[in-house]
């Protein structure tokens, strides 16, 4: 699991290694990808003899000022085998459900960084609009409370992120490394 707050991005790359053929590695996984998803069907974007793409989303919640906002955050799940090994990817996370950005990289950002993209997302609007947005905003204590209420709502959806990431990979290691239920009839 990395928290990368250079490039800004939350993501998870491991290599597990387990004592099967490539191909029952990748039957394993058909069948995790099935149980895991609601409709594997609509998620998965590319299932080779190498390789299973998918997409997939959960929640996460956090004060976002004096309002609790839930949001879906979508990720890309990469799945590729080797003999004995599989590697997954966790990466290219977007928030949905804002008006602001979808980009976790907003809640990475130094008080700088944050103020000139704030400033830049304002030019989508009308000179006048923009006036009335800074009025409001410098009446409700200026950028920076926007800034302080961005990152704290930042701080409590990481730690969200990571833990889920995490069970994703364990859930789908666990699965991996599970003996085979045969029924018998």
């Amino acid at each position: 699991m990395v928290v990368d707050s250079v490039n800004k991005t939350i993501y998870l790359n491991e290599v597990h290694e387990i004592n099967l053929s490539k191909s029952s590695l990748k039957d394993k996984a058909d069948r995790w990808v099935a149980k895991a998803f609601n409709n594997s069907n609509q998620v998965t974007r590319i299932n080779n003899d190498d390789n299973i793409l998918a997409k997939g989303s959960f929640e996460v919640g956090a004060d976002y000022g004096l309002v609790y906002s839930k949001r879906k955050l979508e990720y890309t799940l990469d799945l590729q085998f080797k003999e004995g090994r599989f590697k997954i990817e966790i990466n290219n996370l977007i928030l949905s459900g804002s008006m602001v950005s979808n980009e976790l990289s907003l809640y990475f950002m130094s008080f700088s960084e944050y103020d000139t993209f704030f400033r830049k997302s304002l030019e989508v609007y009308d000179e006048s609009m923009r006036k009335k947005i800074l009025k409001r905003i410098n009446k409700n204590g200026g950028v920076e409370k926007n800034f302080e209420v961005a990152h704290n709502f930042g701080t409590e959806i990481t730690s969200q992120i990571v833990q889920e990431l995490e069970r994703i990979n364990s859930s789908l290691l666990s699965y991996m490394k599970s003996e085979e239920d045969k029924d018998e009839w």
